[in-house]
């Protein structure tokens, strides 16, 4: 409901001595609109993008000071990643999208995860790197700047009365249907999710070409004769996020329990796990951090105790050494304390910013909460 933002894009050139000149290129503020009370989130140095450019006003002929003269060499940088703001602002920029479907794009892209967001910046996903890349080689017209803008601006017209649509709709869905048909019968699968790497598979008797693939858990490097039925090879390593392929880590003193061989520290859907090198001939696995023992029983089965584990994510939680068999588990520490309210065999410790500190039952049913702190002052 606030006015529009009136910035002049200006060029400043100022001359010093004998012909000197020097230019200082951003922008001036017009009229500030919104500006004056809001502007968008700023850099992790604590200033915006705009900010930076913001010329001061001055006018034609006006002798300047010069307060500093700072001989600085600069060298091409690769352009900043995307925040939502930016990204925007690029999209007003090439006449993509309106006000209202800037944010339905950006939940797009989140929800079928081509991008993810870390610090406010976009960075891009292996779905995302492999969508881009079959989008601008096989649909080169239909990602274009300019074709979309100008799809925008033609369906603007319809909506407002000036162009009839079932012209329209037939001029852009012909030839895309046809494209789609085309690349349904000439484009595979295998095409579109591997890269070509200039490495050869290292197995002995193999030596077939190395490339890379996109798997459920993300990219990796795997051999070609996967695909040969008659000579197939499984060799696969890890990918490093956007490097040089490398091989799995070797945990160093150890050997595998079972066979012998040399343990690696793989990649798996869990996260990191260390299993055996001899894959899939000993398939013995075993946690990057081995449990800890409480000490304390398993209220659930009595014959186990619990061991503080990590989740999928990292968050601690605490479950039952005889898992699975026992499939008990809290995620609050365990104390081998009886409830006083219901006699369950445990209490559990509980830290939360309101309420600070607690001991507290784990059964749902039970409401038994008494303050760490409280207690000790007490005591």
């Amino acid at each position: 409901q606030m006015n529009h933002a009136t910035i002049n894009t200006v060029a400043i050139d100022l001359t010093a001595g004998a012909g000197d000149r020097f230019r200082a290129t951003g922008s001036i503020v017009v009229d500030p609109g919104f500006l004056a009370v809001y502007r968008d989130s700023t850099d992790d140095n604590g200033t915006g993008d705009d900010d930076a450019k913001l010329l001061p006003p001055v006018d034609v002929g006006e002798k300047l000071t010069i307060k500093a003269l700072r001989p600085e060499q600069h060298f091409t940088e690769p352009p900043p990643r995307f925040s939502e703001a930016s990204l925007v602002k690029s999209l007003e920029e090439h006449g993509i999208g309106r006000p209202s479907t800037y944010a339905s794009i950006i939940k797009t892209l989140q929800d079928r995860e081509y991008v993810q967001i870390d610090k406010r910046r976009f960075f891009l996903t292996d779905v995302g790197r492999v969508v881009a890349r079959f989008l601008t080689k096989h649909f080169t017209r239909y990602v274009d700047y300019g074709f979309t803008a100008r799809l925008e601006d033609e369906l603007d017209a319809v909506s407002r009365g000036e162009e009839a649509w079932q012209p329209l709709m037939h001029e852009f869905w012909g030839p895309f249907r046809d494209l789609i048909e085309e690349k349904n019968r000439t484009v595979t699968r295998d095409e579109v999710t591997t890269e070509p790497l200039d490495e050869v598979c290292p197995k002995p008797d193999c030596g077939r070409p190395l490339v890379i693939r996109l798997g459920k858990r993300g990219r990796f490097v795997g051999c070609t004769g996967f695909f040969d039925k008659e000579n197939k090879c499984d060799y696969t390593r890890d990918l490093g996020n956007g490097g040089p392929a490398a091989e799995p880590e070797k945990v160093e003193g150890r050997q595998c329990p079972k066979c012998g061989g040399d343990l690696l520290v793989r990649d798996g859907r869990y996260g990191k796990f260390i299993g055996c090198a001899s894959y899939p001939d000993c398939k013995h696995i075993e946690p990057l951090e081995r449990p800890v023992d409480t000490g304390v029983a398993c209220p659930q089965c009595g014959k186990g105790t619990l061991m503080a584990r990590k989740s999928r994510k990292g968050k601690q939680f605490f479950s039952c050494s005889t898992y699975p068999k026992c499939d008990y588990a809290v995620w609050n520490a365990p104390l081998a304390e009886p409830c006083p309210t219901c006699a369950w065999p445990i209490l559990t410790l509980k830290t939360t910013k309101s309420r600070g500190t607690e001991r507290v039952c784990p059964q749902r049913e039970c409401s038994y909460s008494e303050s760490v702190t409280e207690e000790a002052e007490a005591g």
